[in-house]
């Protein structure tokens, strides 16, 4: 399974209502089982590595323990995947166990103009991974923003115009944290 994962889903606390804490809880303990059985890839780009160098301080500013086991092993490799950030190696899958990290180049991204799509520009970026990864395999955009990513979902004449202008946005699956695990 492929995701690309807004920042809020890092977070299982803080300003969020009980049932998207509760969906990020359960994603995060069903997130590594899912991985050792059939493989787990985070897309990922340059500008959303940067974009979750905040949430490290956002856990510690909650008082997020105890974290779920993703997240928990997140914070745990946090350095290997700041190193990603640097890596001349890019669009590789970079294996820190038990998930698949993937880096997708920017100039692969660049040609998604995808701001009118989303109401917050700082989700831009995730759409287009999405998008760039999805022109091949379906992928799951994770997210807790009801006034964004979720809200292209519940538009469906915006999510019709963005398949429109982008085939392969017919690949990406816009979900909640546990709509994302709810098959297994």
């Amino acid at each position: 399974m492929r995701f690309v994962i807004d920042t809020g889903v890092f977070i299982p606390c803080g300003d969020k209502s009980k049932d998207k804490i509760e969906a990020i809880k359960l994603f995060g303990n069903l997130l590594p089982q899912i991985a050792e059985e059939i493989g787990v890839e985070i897309l990922l780009s340059i500008d959303i590595l940067g974009e979750y160098r905040k949430i490290p301080a956002e856990i510690r500013k909650y008082e997020c323990h105890p974290l779920p086991k993703f997240h928990s092993s997140f914070l745990r490799t946090w350095d290997m995947l700041l190193r990603l950030r640097k890596s001349s190696k890019k669009c590789r899958p970079k294996k820190i166990e038990p998930y698949s990290f993937h880096v997708i180049e920017s100039s692969k991204l660049e040609k998604y103009e995808v701001e009118e799509f989303v109401d917050d520009k700082e989700d831009a970026k995730f759409l287009r991974v999405a998008l760039a990864a999805a022109s091949w395999r379906d992928v799951y955009l994770v997210s807790v923003d009801d006034k964004s990513l979720l809200k292209l979902r519940k538009e469906e004449g915006r999510f019709n115009s963005l398949c429109s202008k982008y085939q392969e946005a017919r690949n990406i699956r816009i979900c909640l944290p546990h709509e994302a695990v709810a098959w297994y």
